[in-house]
């Protein structure tokens, strides 16, 4: 259990948060407790150096006696509580006015030297000033014009048991405030940190049950923890589409496979019987290569795929004109949109459109669009290659007038080994538009795909090419 609170990121926060709290009270009282005591200090001090330039004025009206006259006449308790001592220039009392409170011991009668070689006796008062835990002493001396020492001084409390009140004061209400900062601190921080326990807990939830719709439940208000929940769902989203493409690549990739393996394998049966005629035997053989090199087209593509995805596919790029690449794949494709009675036609510009492109990559990606076209146009419908220059990029379009595609099957199409419903009749892998997006963005292109307004499918490839002088 104490090692659980330990590692809990709540209860460090709440720690964190009372030290902080306390230390911050502690500074607090601190300079508040400074600034009183000296406050005070300042008070007494310039109290009694008030009095002691008021008392050096009267002096200056009528030397000692002005002064003792002045003394007299102000019966105010202030002045009475005052210590004021006039000091000669060899340091003799002229006169001194003690306060009540203040300790007076008896007169002593010393012996001192008299200047001249001998004794004279002398009578010493001595007063003890009432200075002690409970009790201070404020002080001021103030030299006089001819040469004598005023002297001013005053008992006050003492600024320890003064204050002393507040010190208590503190200690209870700091530790009560505390306590509650700690409470506080440990809800605050116990709220905060709930986004991160659902993250923890959905996280164990997908690794212990391979549950990839698993998602943190999203927290309220605003904040960096929403934002990371946000973004966290938003990958598991992604994630779990990614390993949902990927088993139904693996299961278009199986069911496409399994007919030309078996077919292999049955035809490799017939080669190994025993036959009197070695043409069958040929055929069977050929046959073999022919669903081998099916098989390896498939591979092919899918590794020409996944390179361009990665972008690491090798394209040697050269200066072509796009308009070339769309009469090769019209010419290569027009017998067969003769046979299934289907017009081709090019509507291409005039001037040239040059671009740096690999001729054969991109010549491969303009096939595969009129293979695709020409596939799902009925007999008697129409396939338009067309071509243009944009501001910063060349257009070729191929549209058809197909059955077109579905909204929700546009993105679809572009992934590998993906066939519509629509498209299981038809022969083919699923490979070609794949194929055809990932060359375009290998060459730093679009591609794209729309309904025509006549019907049909319009496939776009957008690839960079700038206007030319």
């Amino acid at each position: 259990m104490l090692d659980r609170l330990r590692q809990s990121l709540a209860a460090r926060l709440a720690a964190l948060y009372a030290l902080v709290f306390a230390l911050g009270t502690a500074a607090l009282f601190g300079v508040l407790y400074w600034r009183l005591a000296s406050a005070l200090d300042a008070r007494e001090r310039t109290a009694v150096e008030n009095r002691a330039a008021d008392f050096a004025a009267a002096y200056a009206q009528g030397g000692p006696a002005a002064l003792r006259a002045h003394l007299n006449s102000d019966t105010s308790p202030e002045v009475r509580s005052l210590f004021v001592r006039l000091l000669g220039p060899d340091g003799d009392t002229v006169f001194a006015t003690v306060p009540s409170d203040w300790v007076e011991t008896s007169a002593e009668h010393l012996l001192v030297p008299d200047g001249w070689g001998g004794w004279q006796a002398r009578e010493i008062h001595s007063v003890r000033v009432p200075r002690d835990a409970e009790r201070d002493f404020a002080v001021t001396s103030l030299p006089l014009p001819d040469g004598r020492l005023l002297q001013v001084a005053r008992s006050t409390d003492s600024r320890a048991v003064l204050l002393a009140p507040l010190r208590r004061a503190f200690a209870g209400v700091g530790a009560a405030a505390l306590l509650l900062s700690a409470a506080a601190g440990t809800i605050l921080a116990w709220r905060a940190t709930r986004p991160l326990r659902a993250v923890a807990v959905t996280t164990q939830r997908i690794l212990e049950t391979g549950d990839l719709d698993a998602r943190v439940p999203p927290p309220g208000g605003r904040g960096e923890l929403v934002s990371l929940v946000q973004e966290l769902n938003t990958l598991l989203e992604k994630n779990a589409a990614h390993v949902r493409v990927l088993r139904e690549t693996l299961d278009n990739l199986a069911h496409d496979l399994r007919t030309p393996l078996t077919r292999l394998r049955g035809t490799a049966e017939i080669a190994l019987q025993d036959s009197s005629d070695p043409a069958d035997a040929r055929a069977a053989l050929a046959d073999c290569v022919n669903e081998s090199d099916r098989v390896l087209h498939v591979l092919e593509t899918l590794l020409d795929v996944s390179a361009a995805e990665a972008g690491v596919l090798r394209l040697n790029r050269d200066r072509i004109d796009l308009r070339t690449l769309a009469e090769r794949g019209a010419s290569l494709y027009r017998e067969v949109a003769e046979e299934r009675k289907i017009s081709l036609a090019l509507e291409l510009p005039a001037t040239p459109l040059e671009l740096q492109a690999d001729a054969v990559r991109l010549g491969q990606a303009v096939n595969n669009l009129l293979d695709n076209a020409l596939k799902y146009t009925p007999s008697g419908g129409r396939v338009v290659v067309a071509a243009r220059r944009e501001a910063d990029a060349v257009l070729l379009t191929v549209t058809d007038t197909g059955p077109g595609v579905p909204l929700a099957e546009r993105d679809a199409i572009w992934r590998r080994l993906y066939r519509g419903d629509a498209s299981r009749s038809q022969r083919g892998l699923g490979l070609g538009l794949s194929l055809v997006k990932a060359i375009v963005e290998a060459h730093g292109g679009t591609a794209s795909v729309e309904n025509a307004p006549q019907g049909g499918a319009r496939f776009a490839l957008r690839l960079p090419g700038g206007t030319t002088a």
